[in-house]
């Protein structure tokens, strides 16, 4: 692998910055237009709201999407999910799950929209990218007191009654893109009604970005990454961890593949590869049968990989692939306060 001096990066560096000062600008004319009412929120007939992120991916924000909208259910309210479906098939307003049955598949949903309609019950997953009109629909057909947007901090054309903002515990320095993962600046958070550092048992949060976060957003609090004992097969069967002592082979397309490591670690689970693919990939036939065949050369018991990964290794169903689900949780008093928050 090249190495490179100090002045080859911060060459490469001069090279970006016309395309990050380009990028500033654009966020920060539009965020100034609606602060000053120039561009409108169109506000919906029921309560909004958000989950997102400042950062590209990585902060485990569909668990959080799964146990905010069970905390909410179990509090009585009527839930609905809705996302724009990143990377689907499909366009307009389509219906994943009405919160009985499946009304779509993987590659008209999105892998997160599809995933979260199959852990969900009675509560409707709906994708459109257009959120007001997929907002609309929600409200008309469920009657729903509450819709949990997706990946929503940056999408401004729907008024929501509260913004919560994901950040990884792990993340030291962030940089606006293409220097980092930032999608806008940090101090854009003073948006945010209520900021939570994720994975924080995997990664404590480092304190210096706490108290820079503080600064903007007065309500923060801490959330754990908890893994589930019990493995889910493509055939939805369930097998304990325990089940499984010998080599696995792990696979990933997920923002944050490192702790899904320490995950599958603490599951007590020996991989003897782990395929790291981007965010929300489509696995390739030739993908596929590479990891068929470095499974069947190392001999393992299984395949292991994420729940929002399952359904896209369906053609290894003849090979014994497992997804290691995760859970998020938070302790009872900022739970309390944030459904307080939501109610």
């Amino acid at each position: 692998m090249p190495k490179f001096d100090p002045q080859s990066i911060k060459k490469y560096r001069m090279l970006l910055w016309p395309f990050g000062f380009f990028y500033w600008l654009l966020i920060f004319w539009r965020n100034f237009f609606y602060n000053i009412g120039f561009f409108v929120s169109r506000k919906l007939p029921c309560k909004v709201v958000s989950t997102g992120n400042l950062s590209v991916g990585g902060t485990g924000k569909t668990p959080f999407v799964l146990f905010l909208a069970n905390t909410l259910k179990a509090k009585g309210l009527n839930v609905a999910v809705l996302s724009r479906g990143y990377k689907r098939k499909s366009t307009g307003t389509h219906v994943v799950s009405d919160g009985k049955t499946l009304k779509s598949d993987l590659n008209s949903s999105g892998d997160e929209p599809f995933m979260l309609a199959n852990k969900l019950r009675d509560i409707p997953v709906v994708v459109d990218e257009n959120r007001y009109r997929g907002g609309q629909f929600i409200c008309n057909e469920y009657n729903s007191d509450v819709i949990l947007m997706d990946d929503a901090f940056q999408h401004r054309r729907v008024f929501r009654d509260l913004d919560i903002v994901l950040i990884n515990s792990n993340h030291r320095r962030p940089k606006l893109l293409p220097y980092g993962l930032l999608r806008e600046p940090l101090k854009n958070i003073k948006r945010a009604d209520a900021v939570i550092f994720t994975k924080a048992n995997l990664t404590p949060p480092d304190e210096k970005l706490v108290s820079s976060v503080s600064k903007y957003c007065s309500f923060t609090m801490e959330s754990n990454l908890m893994l589930n004992t019990q493995l889910i097969g493509l055939d939805d069967s369930i097998k304990p961890v325990s089940d499984f002592n010998g080599p696995v082979v792990a696979v990933s397309g997920v923002g944050d593949p490192d702790s899904f490591e320490v995950i599958l670690e603490e599951a007590g689970l020996d991989y003897v590869h782990h395929f790291r693919h981007d965010d929300h990939v489509d696995y390739s036939v030739i993908e596929l049968e590479v990891i068929r065949e470095v499974f069947l050369a190392a001999e393992a018991q299984a395949i292991i990989t994420t729940e929002k990964d399952l359904a896209k290794l369906e053609d290894l169903k003849d090979l014994p692939v497992y997804a290691l689900p995760v859970g998020v949780s938070l302790n009872t008093k900022d739970e309390e306060q944030l459904i307080d928050l939501v109610c």
